[in-house]
C-alpha cells in the first residue's frame, strides 16, 4: 500500500491531476492508441483549470464506459457535454476495452465529486480515500504510477483546499 502522507498537503484540483496522470499511465501500459483517447484526456484535465467543476463532474460521469455503453444511442441518453459524434467514438472505443479502464474513470470521477459540495476540511479525508483507491487499482493491475513530487506545488492551503486553477494538459503525457 503506498503512503498517503504526502498527498495531505496537495489541493484537489492536484490529486484529480494526480488521477489523471494515473489513467494516462494505464493507457500508455494497455499499448493503446493514445490518439483514441484524446477526447476523454481534454475532458478529465478540464477539472484543473475549470470555474464549474459541477460541469466537470457531468462529463467524467458521462465518459465512464458503464454509463457511457448503457444505451446504444445518443438520443436516448440526455447528454450534457458529449456530442453524438463524440458518443460514436467513445461507443466504438469502449466495446474492447480492459475493465481496469472503466474503474479508473469511475475512480476519477469519484474523486472529483468527493468534495463537490463544499469546502475541504482538514486533509480532504474524502479525496485521499478516492485516490487511494484509484492508487491501489493501478498497483494491482501493475500499471505505473507518476512521481507525486511534480503535485506537491499544488497546496491544500489554497483556496479553500481546492487549490488554485492550472493548466493540467502541461502534466499530461499524451496530450
Amino acid at each position: 500500500m503506498m503512503n498517503m502522507e504526502k498527498f495531505k498537503q496537495i489541493s484537489l484540483r492536484g490529486r484529480v491531476a494526480y488521477g489523471v496522470s494515473c489513467f494516462e499511465n494505464a493507457l500508455l501500459a494497455l499499448k493503446y492508441n493514445l490518439d483514441d483517447w484524446k477526447i476523454v484526456l481534454n475532458y478529465l484535465w478540464e477539472f484543473t483549470n475549470s470555474n464549474n467543476l459541477e460541469e466537470c463532474h457531468t462529463i467524467a460521469n458521462e465518459l465512464i464506459p458503464e454509463n457511457l455503453l448503457e444505451f446504444k444511442t445518443y438520443e436516448k441518453h440526455g447528454f450534457e457535454r458529449l456530442s453524438k459524434e463524440e458518443f460514436l467514438h467513445l461507443y466504438k472505443l469502449y466495446q474492447d476495452i480492459d475493465e481496469s479502464i472503466n474503474s479508473l474513470l469511475y475512480g476519477i470521477h469519484e474523486l472529483g465529486a468527493s468534495h463537490a459540495y463544499g469546502t475541504v476540511s482538514g486533509y480532504g479525508e474524502s479525496s485521499l480515500k478516492s485516490l487511494e483507491r484509484l492508487i491501489s487499482l493501478m498497483l494491482n493491475n501493475k500499471y505505473p504510477l507518476p512521481s507525486v513530487e511534480q503535485f506537491l506545488i499544488f497546496s491544500i492551503n489554497e483556496n479553500k483546499g481546492w487549490g488554485n486553477k492550472f493548466d493540467g494538459t502541461k502534466f499530461s503525457e499524451i496530450l
